[in-house]
């Protein structure tokens, strides 16, 4: 496992805004997920690959907005990739997460605090 900048792509310059913007979305999707440290190399691996798919997804995006022919087919299967990709991932996060205390709960801790 790279322990020293996990995200960043090697034999790649990482200040091209394509490796930040990588580097960003790899950040966001394992936070998504409960945090670098909770993922597997496996998920890690994961969020790598949705994060590629992500760049190029955007570039099609903004060649779309630009006027330029793009290929409908493989935008809607690079969506469906990513979202097949992460699903898993993140729902995985959303169980480390702590649940949120009920109401009952959150009032009387309130009124603990201010007596």
């Amino acid at each position: 496992m790279v322990t020293n900048k996990p995200w960043a792509l090697p034999g790649v310059d990482n200040r091209l805004p394509q490796a930040r913007r990588f580097r960003d979305l790899c950040k966001q999707f394992a936070e998504e997920a409960g945090g670098i440290t909770a993922l597997s190399e496996a998920e890690r691996a994961q969020v790598r690959q949705a994060a590629l798919l992500t760049l190029r997804c955007e570039a099609l995006q903004t060649a779309q907005v630009l006027g330029e022919r793009v290929d409908g087919d493989e935008a809607i299967r690079l969506s469906s990739e990513i979202r097949r990709i992460l699903a898993p991932i993140i729902a995985k996060g959303a169980d480390r997460k702590p649940a949120a205390p009920d109401l009952q709960s959150y009032i009387a801790q309130r009124e603990g605090r201010a007596a």
